[in-house]
């Protein structure tokens, strides 16, 4: 037994190192997000957006992120908001008219369900609606927001700067709006605060293409109309969008000073629906994907061709990593079982490793959390009691991913289904606070 223990400990520190190597330019990019964002100039000019915003149901937060537009210090007369209804019954209609440039779209092909079929609905009806006009009247790009999102000030006076340097698609800031709900809300957030800060941040300061996540951003008119309308219908209709994004070589980019809110869910059981949503949409779209990607991988050259590659392979160091961890526990374990059944007095040989790869990992996912905590402490607004339970759930919320994708892996039919809002911050203060925080 001695010696299968000690191939054991020899295949596992190979691992360690070859999983180090996989990992090291990640920890680059953490600590490339540490420092200064990418800067833009000012815009040379106004441009005319449109904001597009689905909404069914929820008119008990609409409030927030019209008031947010309406209070934007981006000239109003470039702005136009489409709130995206099912029923003109909704109460969310009333509450629009009290807004000026707010139109209520209202579905009808609600055969078709899903946010990907609401937005290219609602595309098709403004690119129809549009066609006569001189090219200088027309929206130029389109932001795709949530109905539960509060946009700061001067989001859309930074993300203008994005369009203005040319970039086909942009996307800011993802701040949570309830971080000390629950431990559950504050998990949730972390990972898009990991992915503002630690991944596009430093990959636009690279050059590189950078991920939208479902809201907040924005994508010009030249890729809808190259793409007839919003044709990404998987259950990450967002994730689908950023492949389409590499595999057609559309630019983008992030700014940091762009921010806006989102809710996060409070209850793991919320949580956790949305969550195999989440793997199930990965894997439509990696499925979609799959092939063209890999295709362009081997045909193209330079920095793009490193673009292709990183985001082809973002998720391999980290299941590289977790899978050499997992079995390493896995044969130790084993063999302390073993061990105890055949009363080795070596049985504590096993036992040890078996609880130290164990607590070690769980040690390293606390430390990583903290990192991100404290990287992200004036934008979080967390009290410091909830930023400590997050640092000890935030691993089980992690881990917690396996047993998720292992239901979405094996349910066939995961469909899409509304998660309510209800989380209410003050739009006039977010405004202030943001002041506060230096970039």
């Amino acid at each position: 037994m001695i010696n299968i223990y000690n191939i054991a400990n020899i295949v596992f520190y190979a691992l360690l190192g070859i999983s180090f190597i996989l990992l090291l330019p990640r920890i680059v990019m953490c600590f490339m997000g540490c420092g200064k964002a990418k800067q833009f100039k000012d815009a040379k000019k106004e441009h005319k957006y449109a904001i597009l915003v689905p909404a069914r149901n929820e008119s008990k937060v609409i409030r927030q992120i019209l008031d947010s537009i309406k209070n934007q210090t981006y000239n109003k007369d470039k702005l136009e908001t489409f709130v995206i209804v099912e029923s003109l019954d909704d109460p969310t209609c009333e509450i629009c008219k009290e807004y000026e440039n707010v139109q209520v779209f209202c579905r009808q092909h609600l055969e078709n369900k899903g946010k990907g079929y609401a937005l290219d609905e609602c595309f098709s009806y403004i690119l129809n609606n549009q066609k006569g006009m001189k090219q200088e009247d027309k929206f130029e790009a389109f932001f795709i927001m949530d109905a539960d999102n509060v946009m700061a000030k001067d989001y859309i006076y930074e993300m203008n700067k994005v369009f203005d340097a040319g970039f086909d698609v942009g996307t800011g800031y993802r701040a949570n709006k309830n971080f000390n709900d629950s431990w559950v809300s504050a998990c949730s957030g972390l990972y898009f605060n990991f992915l503002s800060t630690f991944k596009n941040k430093p990959k636009a300061k690279l050059g590189l293409g950078v991920q939208v996540t479902g809201t907040g951003f924005y994508v010009s008119r030249k890729i809808i109309e190259q793409l007839d309308g919003w044709k990404f219908n998987t259950l990450t209709e967002d994730y689908e969008f950023s492949l389409c994004t590499v595999l057609h070589n559309y630019s983008s980019s992030y700014n940091e000073k762009a921010v806006f809110y989102d809710e996060q869910p409070s209850s793991l059981k919320v949580s956790w629906k949305q969550r195999v949503r989440w793997c199930k949409g990965f894997m439509q779209a990696n499925k979609i994907f799959r092939k063209p990607l890999l295709k362009k991988r081997i045909d193209t050259s330079g920095k793009r061709k490193f673009d292709l590659i990183e985001n082809g392979t973002s998720l391999a160091p980290l299941v590289f990593s977790l899978v050499s961890v997992a079995l390493y526990a896995v044969v130790n374990l084993v063999l302390f079982i073993i061990s105890v059944i055949t009363h080795n007095p070596l049985w504590y040989y096993p036992f040890a490793s078996f609880i130290g790869v164990l607590v070690g990992f769980y040690l390293l996912m606390v430390l990583y959390t903290a990192f991100i905590i404290v990287v992200e402490r004036k934008r979080l607004g967390a009290k410091p009691l909830n930023s400590f339970v997050a640092c000890l759930a935030n691993p089980w919320f992690m881990i917690l991913y396996a047993p998720i994708y292992f239901q979405a892996l094996f349910t066939k039919n995961v469909e899409w289904t509304p998660i309510a809002h209800t989380s209410i911050i003050d739009v006039e203060a977010i405004g202030e606070e943001e002041k506060q925080v230096k970039i």
